[in-house]
């Protein structure tokens, strides 16, 4: 089993460099990402009746914005899907469903584990769009792609999922003795957090970006 860290400093400083380039549009869809992380907050602490279906709501725009995020970062390096992304948001709840639960129950059984499977299957996304595999195919080939380089891969997942996790952690020292304060906690918090999310998806497909040229180079090298 590879140890290999090597990647997560440059995928990261390419995976910002990447949304600098197109900072409007992901201007966009980090403002969208905001406004639903907000309004899920207020259904939550308001409306908990809603709060199903706003739930249900939450998941496919997150799903919608995964693939716009994912698909502007691939068209950035000339990856041009093979099928319209419309026609793979089943595909990838299938691979957030499946992957989801492999990890959960990972991280319920030692928590390393977990890691390690969020690790390994941190490219299906960007496979499934670039490559237009099935959903077993994806987290497969994200499974055989990142046997040497899943380690840079889980420390990545575990610095994302940190980030957006943090706010939960702030909200036990931060008081919201009235509305106005409710607001700007879930205004505040929610930047944070979603800009951790946000992070993690460019982060995915900038590696697969980056296991591709090196890969290439390799192939170069030894034929």
């Amino acid at each position: 089993m590879q140890f290999d860290v090597s990647m997560v400093a440059p995928v990261a400083r390419e995976a910002f460099e990447r949304m600098h380039v197109d900072t409007l549009n992901f201007a966009v869809l980090f403002g969208i990402l905001i406004a639903t992380g907000v309004g899920y907050d207020v259904v939550a602490t308001w409306y908990s009746d809603l709060a199903l279906a706003y739930q249900i709501g939450f998941l496919f725009a997150n799903l919608i914005i995964q693939a716009w995020a994912t698909l502007s970062i691939l068209d950035g390096a000339g990856i041009a899907p093979v099928r319209p992304w419309k026609l793979r948001i089943g595909s990838m709840f299938g691979v957030g469903l499946l992957s989801g639960l492999g990890i959960g129950l990972g991280l319920v059984l030692l928590i390393l584990p977990g890691v390690y499977l969020a690790g390994r299957w941190f490219l299906a996304v960007p496979i499934l769009l670039a490559e237009d595999m099935s959903v077993s195919d994806a987290l497969s080939q994200s499974w055989e792609r990142t046997e040497n380089t899943w380690l840079s891969c889980s420390t990545i997942v575990v610095v994302a999922f940190a980030w957006q996790l943090a706010p939960i952690a702030g909200g036990l020292f931060v008081e919201t003795p009235n509305v106005a304060a409710q607001w700007g906690w879930m205004l505040l918090s929610n930047t944070f957090s979603q800009a951790g999310w946000l992070f993690g998806v460019v982060a995915a497909a900038t590696f697969y970006i980056a296991l591709g040229r090196r890969q290439s180079g390799a192939a170069e090298i030894f034929g």
